[in-house]
């Protein structure tokens, strides 16, 4: 028992210190460029992380009056109206138009409306077509990590937005659950998520997680985490996965950018800067894919490890188109619900340079046709060693 005991203290030691650091680089993976950045800056070092200027303060009640929804369409993209849900006349004096497919975009720490990726999801989607775009922007509720409250804000938000959502889905000039779609980044993924918890009635039609942060999966409670059945359908972008991002899987597709961890450009001077540059990374990717008319084909594969000795080649048939235009009846049609043991993760080479359009690289493996036959002969070696031992 006392071997228990000093193990609990030990693994909750090492989540602390993992939370802390990874508070610690989410500052520096902030979402706006410098030019945009809020003036104060933000904390500089770990111990400003423990002040709670940034905490959440009463009332602890929906909707909070620093939690907003602004509604843009093509005529108001400039002017954004701020939506009610107290208010049916809010959504009946607004530009909102049903017959227009609804994206709810939901930032992370440091975030907001007036920042990339807000903005720069909201131009490319006004480019191609007709939309309601809706940002939730909490910037001036939480400019920081809270870490009194890591374990709850996220859900606090999610109660909030699912009160959005049930206004939209109850109004006379709104759209039910199933039509919307919910792009979160980094933390903002997990709080798409956790909104299906609070729902009265209906399911979420799509949620698409970029590089949901590890922040909050220290231990063994995933009952906060993206997953399957937060909405019909949910689609994932891993490009920092292992330090700020998590592994996943996480939803219906779980795509791994260049591996899913490090990405091509993003060597800085700094560690903290590089780890965060792999973590902002996986905005570039999806609003490029909005418009863009070649798409990122990625290769189901099982694993990274075949993935980089060429082992994932597939008809092009098999290939799954990543981003806003994601081949999902592709993906149902094989049961490809990525980790699950019938199933394999989607996997793309990238380039570092923007645009990406056109710089999809093939997997082939750069090992000698000698010393790849002896890894696959080794593979099948393991493999009836594993077969003949069963227990």
């Amino acid at each position: 028992m006392r071997t228990s005991c000093r193990g609990d203290r030990i693994m909750t030691t090492t989540r602390a210190v993992i939370v802390t650091f990874s508070c610690f680089l989410l500052l520096y993976s902030n979402e706006g460029t410098e030019a945009q950045q809020p003036p104060n800056g933000g904390p500089k070092t770990v111990n400003d992380l423990l002040n709670t200027t940034s905490c959440i303060e009463q009332p602890y009640t929906c909707p909070h009056p620093r939690i907003q929804y602004y509604l843009y369409t093509r005529a108001t993209q400039q002017n954004p109206e701020l939506l009610n849900t107290l208010k049916a006349s809010s959504l009946y004096g607004s530009r909102f138009n049903a017959s227009h497919p609804t994206k709810i975009i939901i930032h992370g720490f440091a975030g907001g409306r007036h920042l990339s990726p807000s903005t720069d999801l909201r131009d490319a989607y006004f480019t191609r077509g007709d939309y309601n775009i809706i940002i939730v922007d909490y910037s001036t509720l939480v400019k920081e990590p809270c870490l009194s409250q890591i374990n709850w804000a996220p859900r606090f938000g999610a109660k909030c937005i699912a009160q959005l959502v049930d206004y939209l889905s109850n109004h006379p000039r709104g759209v039910p659950p199933d039509a919307l779609h919910l792009i979160g980044y980094s933390v903002g993924a997990h709080i798409a998520g956790l909104v299906a918890n609070y729902l009265n009635k209906g399911k979420l039609g799509r949620i698409t997680g970029l590089d949901p942060t590890i922040l909050f999966f220290m231990g063994n409670n995933r009952s906060h985490d993206l997953d399957p059945t937060d909405a019909h359908f949910i689609d994932v972008i891993h490009t920092g996965a292992g330090i700020l991002g998590q592994w996943g899987p996480n939803g219906h597709a779980d795509f791994y950018v260049n591996g899913g961890t490090s990405q091509p450009g993003c060597a800085q001077n700094s560690i903290f800067r590089t780890l965060s540059c792999d973590h902002t990374k996986v905005t570039p990717y999806f609003i490029e894919s909005i418009n863009s008319k070649a798409g990122f084909w990625a290769v189901p594969c099982p694993n990274q490890f075949l993935y980089y000795l060429g082992f994932c080649n597939p008809p092009d048939d098999q290939y799954v188109l990543m981003g806003e235009h994601i081949s999902r009846k592709r993906i149902r049609q094989k049961s490809q619900v990525c980790g699950t043991s019938s199933s394999s993760c989607p996997h793309l080479t990238l380039q570092g340079t923007q645009p990406f359009l056109g710089s999809f690289v093939e997997p082939r493996s750069s090992l000698p046709s000698s010393k790849l036959a002896q890894v696959v002969k080794l593979l099948h070696c393991i493999r009836d060693v594993r077969n003949s031992n069963p227990g």
